[in-house]
């Protein structure tokens, strides 16, 4: 015999995460003198009292916190079964789904890809856009399986993933030729000179602005953008210099030129994000332990 109903485990964990028996109806499609009688049930077979009325709301109590936090663990082991076994499809194909956090540069993601394919020729990847607290929300939640980001998680929100050092980029000034052409000598030539830089959150924005700082330079800067391939696109245009890594730069070879300065000391960070699981997707595995610019 099950010594536990797992049903009405769920039952309470959709109410105690929404709060309230009104708002867990929409997720579970029951009515509210169902779902009443579920927990009361459940609370009789624990011995326990899960929640408690105060006033018109409903909380946890003490022992309901405590069995809410087993449940939590409990239903996201199911999730990532289920996520498990969608990456790995009868037909043998794997899959991943990979998060590209705003701003990291496209050229690294395309090594990235490129990189899985040539050890699983056949792996179907989605790869999705979005800032790095959206993409945390989704790795924990199992809906994706990878991060690659500029910027690492830190402190209590990093617990429970796995964070690795991919590389470090060195970062050059870069112009159009007819741009490079004006300017003299640098870096005393960067005074007033049109500048693009990185918006933030960028730890090459700070390193650059440090930089400028210690030069004693104030560049005229004309635009702050998050997109790496935009700024390109804009110094392509002759629109102003800008801080780019050494692999978006090769994307230009040509077409921009590396200005020729004292030694920046700027780089920028490539971090591998995963989550901490029993059995890791084997596409974000082999990026993990292999993958390095």
């Amino acid at each position: 015999m099950i010594p536990l109903n797992y049903h009405h485990l769920y039952y309470f964990y959709v109410v105690a995460s929404e709060g309230s028996i009104a708002k867990a109806r929409g997720r579970l499609l029951l009515s509210q003198p169902t779902i009443s009688g579920q927990i009361r049930q459940l609370e009789a077979s624990l011995k326990r009292q899960l929640f408690e009325r105060k006033g018109r709301g409903l909380h946890l109590t003490e022992e309901g916190r405590f069995v809410l936090d087993y449940a939590e663990r409990i239903f996201d082991l199911g999730r990532e079964l289920t996520d498990a076994l969608g990456d790995r499809p009868p037909e043998g194909r794997l899959r991943a789904q990979i998060g590209l956090v705003t701003g990291t540069p496209r050229a690294i993601a395309q090594e990235l890809v490129d990189h899985l394919f040539a050890a699983f020729p056949r792996a179907h990847l989605t790869v999705r856009e979005d800032d790095l607290g959206d993409l945390e929300e989704a790795l924990r939640t199992h809906r994706i399986d990878l991060i690659l980001s500029d910027t690492p998680v830190s402190g209590e929100a990093g617990a429970e993933l796995v964070t690795v050092l991919a590389g470090r980029l060195p970062v050059s000034l870069a112009a159009s030729p007819a741009l490079a052409r004006r300017l003299g000598r640098l870096p005393k030539a960067l005074d007033g000179a049109p500048m693009i830089l990185p918006a933030q959150p960028s730890q090459v924005y700070e390193q650059v602005l440090n930089l400028f700082a210690r030069w004693k330079v104030k560049p005229d800067v004309v635009a702050e953008v998050q997109d790496v391939e935009l700024a390109r696109r804009l110094a392509l245009a002759g629109r102003g210099i800008v801080p780019l890594n050494r692999e978006t730069l090769k994307l230009s070879a040509g077409r921009l030129v590396a200005l020729r300065a004292p030694s920046l000391g700027v780089y920028e960070p490539v971090y591998l994000i995963a989550r901490q699981r029993r059995w890791l997707n084997p596409l974000a595995g082999r990026a993990l332990d292999s993958f390095r610019v």
